[in-house]
């Protein structure tokens, strides 16, 4: 099981679907800026630092294979 977000991970919060992408100011090593798919431009959510809290309230990593509606997987509108 993974300790802290990874770009590109693909995970989930009740019903919403994101990506983990890459914010300019990002550490090599601190990451958690999460793009969820939805038609809204900019539906970013900052959880930084708070990997074991998004699992603790029921947040799951995706199988790499899911899909998303709205965006890319890099987190682009599609």
């Amino acid at each position: 099981m993974e300790k802290d977000f990874i770009y590109g991970m693909k995970v989930s919060l009740g019903n919403e679907f994101g990506v983990v992408i890459k914010d300019e100011n990002d550490q090599c090593t601190f990451c958690g800026l999460i793009r969820w798919d939805t038609a809204k431009e900019n539906d970013i959510e900052d959880l930084k630092g708070q990997f074991g809290t998004f699992i603790r309230i029921g947040g799951s990593i995706l199988n790499s294979d899911y899909e998303f509606k709205y965006i890319t997987e890099e987190g682009f509108s599609k």
